[in-house]
């Protein structure tokens, strides 16, 4: 079994070993090399996307800052008041409704926490003599130190009063406070 190969067997023997150590090289150093090269592309892709991403947050933040400073330095802002200002909030609401004819106040039970934030409802309903009185009443709340919305606003003609002359305005301010 010792017999000799012929020269076209040591050609065909030595083109398999080379097809050998090609696919061999191919299959354990060139194929795994290439594949994370892709993966660490593609992680860079999405690693400078997120970095685009959080710039341009950074730029809405920094912008959203500056208009905040802007609103400061004129004046403008209004500090949310702590939970549980219903003194200040009653002092405030007799002094803007002395001048009316009568008026009625419903707390009720809808107070509610959105995050950090309480919402207190109070359901208003005052009488004046004319339509000037009553809107200068709610410019005076919307106005108000202690942050609002008004909602469900209605002004009527009220029919109780003799000829037609006075106004039911009926209304639901919403105060803000922060939580405790």
């Amino acid at each position: 079994m010792n017999r000799e190969l012929t020269l076209r067997e040591k050609v065909l023997l030595l083109i398999l070993i080379v097809l050998v150590m090609v696919l061999g090289y191919f299959k354990l150093l060139y194929e795994p090399v290439s594949d994370r090269i892709a993966r660490c592309r593609e992680d860079t892709a999405q690693e400078q996307l997120a970095l685009e991403q959080n710039a341009v947050r950074l730029a809405q933040m920094e912008k959203m800052e500056q208009a905040l400073a802007d609103i400061r330095a004129a004046g403008g802002s209004k500090a949310i008041p702590r939970f549980n200002n219903s003194e200040a909030l009653l002092r405030e609401l007799r002094g803007l409704l002395a001048g009316t004819g009568e008026y009625s106040l419903d707390f009720g039970d809808g107070t509610t926490q959105q995050g950090y934030i309480v919402l207190r409802p109070v359901s208003m309903t005052y009488r004046t003599s004319t339509y000037e009185q009553s809107r200068a009443i709610i410019d005076r709340l919307s106005a108000s130190d202690n942050i609002n919305r008004i909602s469900d606003l209605s002004i009527r003609r009220d029919e109780r009063s003799g000829g037609g002359q006075g106004y039911q305005t009926v209304l639901t301010v919403t105060y803000f406070e922060v939580a405790p």
